[in-house]
């Protein structure tokens, strides 16, 4: 009997493709003459095609002969706006005010791609002692006027610049540029804090030859401060003198180095992320999730809704803010998905339950929170508890098998639970509530088995990080030293003149996974939002309210013509963490009809009119948690059996 003949069979067809096409293990497609495939008899009939034609067919994004003009293919890192090859810089618009976490390849929890540092390439503009700055050399890039020459004339001379980006005791951050130099053979590096003198790091001396070298170093902050300077030369006495002379600067950075580190510049592919005025947050792109076997990169994590971690040293359990019950919890040790880990057990064998607790922050009664931790098996029974802890309530525990990743039983107060596996044995495990009270937190136990509340000093968990946040979901990890920390929402926007539009037909495509809840919101999810005003806008929906609990909704709505919709059955998606979905649409001034996962619904022909949206910006991901694969939109009309395709 053969165990996989799927695999065998797809092995064997990568393994002997013709020279001009390739297999793309990163994006999961075949890959010919600029063209991507999701299937290998797809590939090869293009091949065959091309080979017998010699010119180029329909792209892989194409749909019943009708190519796109707006191609977001964020997992294959392709976009496209006006028919034409972009780049996601220039093709949408994606705000963040703070620093976010992600899931690199690698499976490690990484900063997104940011920079702390304003003015990053604009040297002239920094604070100078004694310094000459000239910008005018060329760049590692090889182009004129790129980079600077800094001049120093004496050894106490320096040059710097403030990130007012703040910052907690314990936080590490990383400062980089490239230089080079034909005269000198070190430069300086330091930081200091804005307001707190305890920030000022010793500073480290760095080699520069005559190539043109990405130097950096890492500085752990030692207390609070409101933000950090960027030091070049000497500043502080007890250091090396700086070298007198001059050298060639390019891209200064400062970025969180932490957890995993930072996610590269997916345009870049480096970790230098330009600035103007002040720092920049880019996006997500390049999430991966794990599918039981390997991490598997599913585009961009976009997050709406901002989220607050309400817990301190939420990756130090032996922290300021936890109380112990009974519990042995070890030293902070390197090597997790969230790059370290501690050990918790029972410190002795007890018939009650033993627990480590947050407790002290305030809460809002009647609303739900979700609570979370990052766990793996060491030794004994395996069990592990969540305990939504909330001074007015009891009945708040639920139970995790982490041998099995195994959802155990909970009490009557717990809403929902589950585990997400992150791979080699970690599990986030996961619970919500809501709080009757003001006080409250997350309490972490170790039992001896379901439902017990039993210990046993023998049983040994591993915990990474934890997280208490308002919501019915959990969200990406909001790490915290001494106090609460903030991720503030993010936005997609798709400029109007980039939007294709027709005044009589309109079709869209969007796949991604989604979470959610049923919380019972006309709402749950929107996927997108393309809105004029109230009375003129297209949308998809996940629909919650009057006992449904995941029908998609697709509608348009035209001032004169009113609300035309077509709805799925009532559960077609079931409320979870990370949802496939595959959702397409077509749009006319005669008809709208919707399509879910290859099948299309019944047509709704009522419209008498399309909304006008020529000149309004579209929203992606504009009510959403989740990844997002892809957007396409045709300024055509598909047909049903065209949107049933795109949503395949």
């Amino acid at each position: 009997m053969v165990d996989n003949p799927t695999k065998i069979y797809n092995d064997y067809v990568r393994a002997n493709l013709p020279n001009s096409m390739s297999y793309d293990t990163g994006t999961d497609r075949y890959d010919i003459n600029s063209h991507s495939f999701f299937k290998f008899k797809n590939s090869n009939w293009y091949f065959n095609y091309i080979s017998k034609y010699g010119y180029s067919a329909l792209s892989a994004y194409a749909v019943n002969n009708f190519e796109p003009a707006l191609v977001f293919d964020f997992k294959g890192n392709y976009f496209r706006k006006s028919a034409t090859a972009s780049t996601f810089g220039a093709s949408i618009t994606h705000t963040a005010s703070t620093n976010a976490t992600m899931v690199d390849s690698d499976g490690l929890l990484k900063w997104r791609p940011h920079n702390n540092l304003p003015k990053s390439n604009t040297f002239s503009t920094w604070s100078k002692n004694s310094i000459v700055v000239d910008n005018a050399a060329v760049g590692p890039n090889g182009i004129a006027n790129t980079a600077s020459v800094v001049t120093f004339p004496n050894t106490t001379s320096y040059l710097y610049n403030l990130s007012t980006v703040a910052v907690r005791v314990g936080d590490k951050v990383t400062l980089a540029a490239w230089v080079r130099s034909d005269t000198i053979t070190s430069i300086t590096l330091a930081t200091n804090g804005r307001t707190n003198p305890a920030n000022n790091a010793s500073e480290v001396n760095l080699a520069v030859t005559s190539t043109w070298t990405l130097v950096s170093f890492e500085s752990t902050v030692a207390g609070n401060d409101t933000g950090l300077f960027f030091i070049i030369g000497k500043s502080n006495p007890a250091s090396p003198a700086s070298q007198i002379g001059d050298f060639e600067i390019y891209g200064a950075h400062m970025f969180r180095s932490d957890l995993g580190g930072m996610v590269n510049d997916p345009d870049r592919g480096d970790s230098y992320v330009p600035t103007t005025t002040s720092a920049v947050y880019l996006s997500r792109r390049g999430h991966h999730i794990y599918n039981g076997s390997a991490w598997v990169n599913e585009g961009i994590l976009h997050e709406s809704e901002a989220r607050t971690n309400l817990l301190d040293n939420s990756g130090d359990l032996a922290g300021s803010g936890w109380s112990n019950n009974s519990m042995t919890v070890g030293a902070v040790t390197t090597g997790s998905p969230f790059g370290t880990y501690q050990t918790v057990s029972p410190s002795s064998t007890i018939a009650g339950a033993s627990s480590r607790y947050q407790i002290g922050h305030p809460l809002t009664g009647g609303t739900t929170y979700v609570g979370w931790a990052l766990v793996k098996y060491s030794a004994g029974n395996g069990w592990f508890v969540i305990d939504m802890y909330d001074s007015g309530k009891n009945s708040e525990r639920c139970w995790f098998d982490l041998q099995n990743g195994v959802v155990g039983s909970k009490e009557a107060l717990i809403i929902d639970h589950g585990m997400i596996n992150y791979g080699d044995g970690w599990w986030l495990c996961w619970a919500s509530s809501a709080s009757t009270n003001v006080s409250g937190g997350l309490s972490v136990e170790v039992p001896t088995g379901d439902g017990a509340l039993a210990s046993n000093s023998g049983d040994v968990v591993l915990i990474a990080g934890t997280q208490l946040e308002a919501g019915s979901t959990p969200s990406s990890y909001i790490p915290t030293t001494s106090a609460a920390a903030t991720r503030a929402a993010e936005t997609l926007t798709v400029a109007a003149a980039d939007m294709p539009y027709d005044s009589t037909n309109m079709s869209i495509q969007m796949d991604g996974k989604m979470t959610y809840a049923d919380d019972g919101q006309s709402n749950e999810v929107m996927q997108y939002r393309w809105r004029r005003t109230s009375s003129n806008y297209i949308s998809t929906t996940t629909k919650t309210s009057g006992g449904r609990i995941g029908q998609a909704v697709f509608s348009q709505r035209e001032s004169v013509s009113g609300l035309d919709s077509v709805v799925s059955s009532d559960n077609y998606y079931s409320p979870d963490i990370n949802v496939p979905f595959n959702i397409a649409s077509r749009h006319g001034s005669t008809f709208i009809n919707g399509a879910v996962d290859g099948t299309a619904l019944t047509a709704n022909t009522t419209p008498t009119a399309l909304p006008y949206l020529q000149a309004t910006d579209f929203q992606l991901g504009y009510d959403f948690m989740g990844t997002i694969g892809g957007l396409r939109v045709w300024a055509d009309d598909l047909g049903d059996t065209g949107i049933a395709e795109a949503s395949t």
